[in-house]
């Protein structure tokens, strides 16, 4: 009984590695089309509701250098402890800068990075 029961965990752990290898539980690209088309209509019903409640937060531009990501930059512009999720974050500084990726940020070029308050 003994040896079935440790078969039986051994072969959970393998396809659990096998699964979160090959599958995984972050995504991967292979969705990318469908949250694509689910985020595109939120941010649509989203930026019309902050054009319409809210206007946007300050910004600051600044030139990337090597080894900067948006959040170590907008990490930099606060002294303090941040008020907004990575999500947040990541939204504003697409909104401000017309779709770029944060992961798409050359070294050399200036952006647009949210200032919160």
């Amino acid at each position: 009984m003994k040896r079935i029961g440790t078969i039986f965990i051994i072969l959970v752990i393998l396809y659990s590695v096998y699964y979160d290898l090959t599958i995984g539980t972050l995504p991967n690209g292979l969705t990318e089309v469908e949250v694509t088309t689910i985020e595109e209509t939120e941010t649509e019903i989203v930026t019309e509701e902050i054009n319409a409640s809210v206007p946007f937060d300050p910004f600051q531009e600044v030139t990337v250098e090597p080894g900067h990501t948006v959040l170590s930059i907008v990490e930099h512009l606060h002294e303090g402890p941040i008020p907004a999720s990575i999500q947040e974050i990541v939204f504003d500084f697409q909104e401000l800068n017309g779709g770029t990726k944060p992961e798409e940020i050359q070294i050399g070029k200036a952006y647009l990075f949210p200032v919160y308050h």
